[in-house]
């Protein structure tokens, strides 16, 4: 159950058809929110270099894995488990963490070989995946619906601290000839929106949003709107992440 990220890409989608032009091969939705997911994958063998690009409406990003109850045994006992499990929603994440599951390098080997078109055959070879291509807008959304045997459907509260200025050269690459942004010199954001759930579990509570306008930060709850400050917005258990590029107007 992923609400609000449901409901974001329905809401864009629907957005993005009825403000296409009939054979239109421009989307104004990606015009604003597209980051190119650009991957590369090199032949051991022949050397050949195979690229593919895929669009993305945002970033989607999945929390790192939980390293404090990765190797827990069987048989540790309750006491322990409650230790760890309190642990591990306590420890905080940051937001270049995340970015990692997106942004990644790796080797093809084994039974995962490669299928060289050159080679016509299978090889190992090494891949690289970066984000290319700086949006107007940066959405960002994270995974915190999860399941395991053990917890079944769950939220992940950890903490994801995000910053109210965000640097994306680390995240965001210029993109070269497959996402040419020669006007776009800066790589800087500005947090303008928050939203954030309210409760325990997937299946209790509500969504709430944080939003700034001009210096200040306001909270969006059912009907009530109220002042906030800057450090209750970084303290928020984030699901999405607005961004808008410094210099650019607000959307």
């Amino acid at each position: 159950q992923q609400d609000a990220n449901e409901f974001l890409n329905f809401y864009l989608g629907r957005v993005d058809d009825e403000l296409k032009a009939p054979k239109a091969k421009n989307s104004v939705m990606m015009d604003l929110f597209g980051v190119d997911q650009y991957q590369q994958v090199q032949c051991d063998e022949c050397k050949t270099v195979t690229k593919r690009t895929e669009p993305l409406l945002g970033l989607v990003l999945s929390l790192p894995d939980d390293q404090s109850n990765k190797d827990a045994s069987d048989d540790d006992d309750d006491a322990a488990e409650a230790e760890k499990e309190t642990k591990s929603e306590s420890d905080s994440i940051d937001l270049i963490d995340c970015v990692k599951s997106l942004r990644n390098t790796g080797r093809f080997t084994g039974d995962d070989k490669f299928d060289c078109e050159t080679c016509k055959e299978k090889k190992e070879a090494s891949w690289n995946v970066t984000l290319q291509k700086r949006p107007q807008s940066l959405l960002i959304s994270f995974r915190r619906t999860l399941w395991s045997i053990e917890k079944g459907v769950h939220k992940d509260s950890r903490q994801v601290n995000f910053p109210l200025e965000l640097d994306a050269s680390e995240i965001l690459d210029v993109g070269n000839e497959k996402s040419p942004d020669d006007d776009f010199e800066s790589c800087h954001y500005n947090l303008t929106s928050v939203v954030s759930h309210s409760g325990s579990t997937p299946f209790v509570g509500h969504y709430i949003a944080y939003a700034r306008n001009g210096d200040g930060w306001f909270l969006f709850n059912d009907s009530s709107v109220t002042s906030v400050k800057e450090a209750e917005v970084l303290e928020a258990e984030a699901f999405i992440l607005l961004y808008e590029r410094r210099g650019i107007p607000a959307v």
